[in-house]
């Protein structure tokens, strides 16, 4: 086998070791290390399988691996930096990534560091911000054109609700049913015209 590939992933082997005893700390240097190794055909050369270098040589199982690694790929190291000092699932995350930039996390206008000292601000930041994106959005207000149709078509229906109210004969009843049938059938046009104009 070859002397500097062994070197090469002991090196590696190494250091995500170093940063995996740094007790949850450094998890992005360590999902960045355990990438190279997997990705960088070292251990095909030296005839190890990925499952083998996870067990043996990084003391973790293949599972756990991936997912460091699948976490750095999708939130980068700004997920991992946050995590070191807040709990914050890979879900949450995603909802409030926008405000996480560099060593920052933004809330209200102010850039708390991603430091230690700030662990309480940010905690109570995270869940502030997770609240406002549980919230689900208003509605959008209709705007005027459209409380407008609104009003006429209520008004439509309750002429309706009284002509049908009133005593009928055989031929009024009729007429009245084919046009709200004749109603309904513009109605369902329209929509149909909306949901295919989207």
């Amino acid at each position: 086998m070859d002397t500097e590939k062994h070197m090469d992933l002991g090196s590696w082997t190494g250091l995500q070791n170093a940063f995996a005893a740094v007790a949850g700390q450094c998890s992005s240097a360590r999902a960045q290390c355990l990438k190279q190794v997997r990705d960088s055909g070292l251990l095909d050369d030296l005839g190890l399988t990925w499952d083998e270098f996870c067990q043996d040589h990084a003391g973790i199982s293949r599972r756990h691996a991936d997912h460091l690694i699948q976490q750095f790929n999708q939130f980068g190291d700004g997920y991992f930096r946050l995590s070191e000092i807040a709990r914050v699932s890979p879900q949450t995350f995603h909802k409030i990534a926008d405000r996480v930039q560099g060593e920052t996390i933004e809330f209200d206008g102010q850039k708390l560091a991603l430091i230690p000292e700030n662990a309480a601000k940010i905690r109570a930041a995270i869940q502030s911000l997770r609240n406002q994106v549980q919230q689900p959005p208003e509605p959008p207000r209709p705007t005027a054109d459209v409380i407008e149709l609104r009003i006429r078509v209520d008004a439509l229906s309750a002429d309706l609700d009284k002509a049908i109210a009133a005593p009928l004969s055989d031929g009024k009843r009729a007429a009245l049913s084919a046009l709200a049938e004749y109603a309904m059938n513009k109605f369902r046009n329209h929509a149909r015209q909306l949901r295919a104009s989207v």
